[in-house]
């Protein structure tokens, strides 16, 4: 039996299906009501990872735990990053040992890194996040690391970097609108470092393998196929017909109206949007697919064009409509609306 936290999210809801698909039994939590995208066969139950007795419960008889519930950073939860992020991963693993489950998975993020030393980033490089959301993941990472010892228990890390796929909406759809209207697609900095995205289906299966092949450590996935942001994302316009263009802005001044955007709440970036976004961000991910007998989907483009598709597709915005979680809503432009058409203008 498989216990999946954050069933309702966008990886949550992907690791179920697939584990249904591949004839496991699966029960979902969430705190948020049950996806309209979630296979029928998945046992799903509203629970929040923080009640400690009615986690107790539902632990039993649990071989696998892929834990995915967690604050992002679209939500600017603040303090609450820490309670959930944090606090949450540490009484779920807790149990877990004491339920002598299996294998645990903890799904991270690329956010503990912050703004990369050092690239290609692997196991060894260091942990030193940029803003509040990277710290809360760093400190649930470490309460994980603290049981890779356990005899009982094999437990896991997943760090993703940034995820694409169909249904993906989120911070995305904001760019997919802009590209399907042919407007200019705005870059902080001058976007020519190498950048990494991830296809959901492989965040899936790695939590999924890992389990499964009760494979223990950390494994940093991404797509092993990628060029620079702007060479990726010149290539998907052009990819899908768009006649928008891309246009680079000063990073500095960008990222401190960014910053003011940000504080008065009328933008919808998170400061892990705006403070890593033009940096260079790559994974060592070879030894992944190795460690976990899969491979990759596809390159950074694919998974570009998919998610493009996808956000064509009006059933999937409807849908989202029906699911709160961050990732699979349409987002809400604030200030930058207007700021993205007078610059427009301007170039």
């Amino acid at each position: 039996m498989h216990l999946v936290t954050g069933a309702a999210g966008y990886v949550g809801s992907n690791i179920c299906n697939k584990l249904v698909n591949l004839g496991e039994d699966v029960i979902g939590i969430d705190i948020l009501d049950r996806p309209s995208n979630l296979n029928k066969n998945v046992k799903f139950k509203l629970l929040n990872i923080l009640d400690d007795s009615k986690l107790s419960g539902v632990l039993n008889k649990v071989d696998f735990v892929h834990h995915n519930a967690a604050l992002v950073p679209l939500t600017k939860s603040g303090r609450r990053f820490r309670e959930v992020n944090v606090l949450g991963t540490q009484k779920i693993l807790k149990q877990s040992i004491e339920k002598k489950v299996k294998h645990f998975c903890h799904m991270s993020s690329s956010a503990v890194f912050g703004i990369p030393s050092e690239l290609p980033l692997t196991n060894l490089s260091s942990r030193i996040p940029a803003e509040i959301y990277g710290t809360s993941k760093k400190d649930a990472e470490d309460i994980v690391l603290g049981a890779l010892n356990e005899k009982s228990t094999t437990v896991s890390i997943i760090r993703p970097r940034t995820i694409l796929g169909g249904g993906r909406l989120g911070i995305f759809e904001l760019l997919f609108r802009w590209i399907k209207n042919d407007q200019p697609i705005f870059l902080i900095g001058e976007g020519d470092g190498l950048f990494q995205f991830a296809h959901i289906d492989d965040i899936a299966y790695a939590s999924i393998n890992s389990c499964k092949q009760f494979k223990g450590g950390i494994f940093n996935v991404g797509t092993t196929t990628f060029n620079s942001l702007y060479e990726d994302l010149d290539s998907f316009i052009k990819a899908v017909n768009s006649k928008s263009r891309i246009i680079t802005l000063p990073e500095k001044i960008t990222i401190k109206t960014l910053t003011l955007f940000d504080k008065l709440g009328i933008s919808p970036f998170a400061p892990w949007h705006y403070l890593t976004y033009s940096h260079p961000f790559y994974f060592e991910s070879e030894d992944v697919y190795q460690r976990l007998n899969y491979s990759p989907k596809g390159s950074n483009v694919d998974y570009l064009i998919e998610s493009y598709e996808s956000f064509l597709n009006q059933k999937n915005i409807l849908n989202s409509k029906l699911n709160k979680s961050p990732h699979t809503k349409p987002l809400k432009e604030g200030m930058l609306s207007l700021a993205a058409n007078l610059v427009g203008k301007l170039f």
